[in-house]
């Protein structure tokens, strides 16, 4: 069975929710709050990764 969610594709909507995340707190509470976010994006890179690789094997 294969599986609609796939790493590489949590991961990218999961950097986009982060993105839309930072732009509200940015605008609407203060615009130093988004930094807090921030490194989530390199969990959201190696989640990428790994799910990529997991996709497309080397050979």
């Amino acid at each position: 069975m294969k599986s609609a969610a796939t790493y590489y594709r949590v991961a990218v909507g999961g950097a986009l929710l982060t993105l839309v995340a930072q732009g509200y707190l940015w605008v609407a509470v203060d615009p130093f709050l988004p930094a807090v976010l921030s490194p989530l994006y390199a969990v959201w890179i190696m989640v990428f990764v790994v799910g990529w690789r997991k996709k497309h094997p080397r050979r």
